[in-house]
């Protein structure tokens, strides 16, 4: 947590040396209070970083998560943040243009969207601000996907089980009996399949805890393992009886780095790290990462030793 809350200032630091080449008095703020109920009703969030410049205004988020990988581009949470930074700042100085940014280090992820002031009020007017007002009211259309994993509902809501039930088409057949278009059908909602069906048990699980009853199912307790019940006892008994309880191995590299610190563990160990080849995964086309090519070269590069 360190290793990424580090990255991300030392980006911070280079964005802030970045608007003093443009304003001699740059503005930065940091956990601002960012206000864009004009927009929608009672709306407002906390900008983890905020500069303040002539002609620019940046944005900065900070993403520790590490499931979702997020974007910048067209982001509307980024661009709600933005509304409320020019709320308080558009008056004071010439801003021209927005740069908004995705920090997400876990992820390797530094996601940076540019628009133009007028670009971004034009969307606050045509987009944002029709669409809260029929949120408010309870009307317009819900939309399921990936942020449905951020909902209080998700567990019940009919749009998500419609938007995952649609795989039910498929009937899930073995693979062998759907083609390459079908398969990627699948795959692009997979994920969201099992993160949602997921949900669903964990509601069932808590609302039958709570006396409600499902059809066909019951609770019963899980499978456990034995533990000890004072570790301390355990190793002073065994260790009397002439055998060694504790397990000997080298530290991991987070905690190695931990206990030599960064310059010195460079020193004594650069040499002696590597970090192998990832396992072959299937992701969207949309994923950064650079792709295997020649699929039988990829099979023979990445085949376990006998």
């Amino acid at each position: 947590m360190a290793e990424c809350t580090d990255s991300y200032l030392q980006y911070v630091i280079r964005q802030v040396e970045k608007a003093k080449e443009r304003c001699k008095d740059p503005i930065v703020l940091v956990e601002q209070r960012l206000d864009f109920s004009k927009w929608i009703p009672q709306g407002f969030g906390t900008g983890d970083c905020v500069i303040v410049s002539d002609d620019v205004l940046t944005v900065i988020d900070f993403k520790y998560g590490l499931g979702v990988l997020v974007e910048s581009e067209n982001n509307p949470q980024m661009m709600c943040y933005a509304l409320g930074a020019l709320e308080l700042f558009d008056s004071l100085y010439d801003i021209k243009r927005i740069e908004m940014t995705i920090f997400q280090p876990r992820r390797d992820n530094v996601s940076t969207y540019e628009i133009s002031k007028d670009e971004l009020l034009e969307w606050a007017q045509s987009v944002l601000s029709l669409t809260a007002k029929l949120a408010e009211n309870g009307e317009g259309d819900f939309k399921a996907g990936e942020h449905c994993q951020f909902c209080k509902v998700k567990a019940t809501c009919r749009k998500r089980a419609e938007y995952n039930l649609e795989l039910a088409k498929y009937d899930f057949e073995m693979p062998t009996n759907l083609d390459n278009t079908e398969i990627a059908a699948i795959l692009s909602k997979a994920d969201e399949l099992i993160s949602w069906a997921s949900d669903v048990k964990e509601y069932a699980l808590q609302q039958a805890l709570n006396g409600e009853e499902f059809d066909g199912f019951k609770v019963v307790e899980g499978r456990s393992t034995r533990k000890y019940t004072d570790e301390t006892a355990v190793a002073d008994a065994v260790t009397q009886a002439g055998f060694d309880p504790y397990e000997h191995k080298v530290l991991g590299i987070t905690a190695m780095t931990k206990l030599l610190g960064k310059t010195r563990f460079e020193k004594l160990l650069g040499g002696l790290i590597e970090k192998p080849k990832g396992k072959p995964t299937l992701v969207p086309i949309t994923d950064k990462r650079k792709q295997i090519n020649k699929a039988a070269d990829a099979a023979d590069e990445f085949k376990e030793e006998n």
